[in-house]
This record gives structure tokens, sequence and C-alpha cells, in this order.
């Protein structure tokens, strides 16, 4: 078994200390995102909204239960 912090079970060389995930206690958690600062080792996403058109569905839509052909409950239909 490896020790603690070794690099062999990721396949890649260890990260200098600078680059090292702070660790922080829950409670520190906590204090940072109550005051809305960023997380130490969380990835920064840029998301944005597409605002193109939807596209139309290709697939027909599923008939209810009720409206399934061949049943024996269903009403007749008005005359």
């Amino acid at each position: 078994m490896d020790a603690p912090g070794s690099a062999s079970w990721s396949g890649r060389a260890p990260a200098p200390a600078e680059s090292a995930p702070a660790s922080v206690t829950l409670a520190q958690l906590l204090q940072l995102v109550q005051q809305g600062r960023e997380l130490p080792g969380l990835e920064k996403r840029q998301i944005a909204a597409t605002h193109g058109e939807p596209t139309a569905s290709r697939l027909p839509r599923r008939p209810k239960p009720w409206e399934a052909t061949g049943s024996a409950e269903a009403p007749a239909p008005p005359p």
C-alpha cells in the first residue's frame, strides 16, 4: 500500500506545494460560502445562456393512458 500523499494512485507526478488544494474544515467552508468567497480547489466555470431558438421535438408524443386505442373503458364519442 502506498503512503498518503504519493502520486502512484493517479499516475501523475505530484503537484508543487503551491498548487495543492488547501485543506479547509467544514466550519471554514461554511464561512467562505456565507461570505460569497471562492472555495479552494474548485474550478471556476464560465456558463452562459445560448439565447438560441429551441429545437423541435423529433419524436411523436406518446398517448396518455386514456387516449390509448382499443381500450374497453374508453367513453363513446359524443353524437
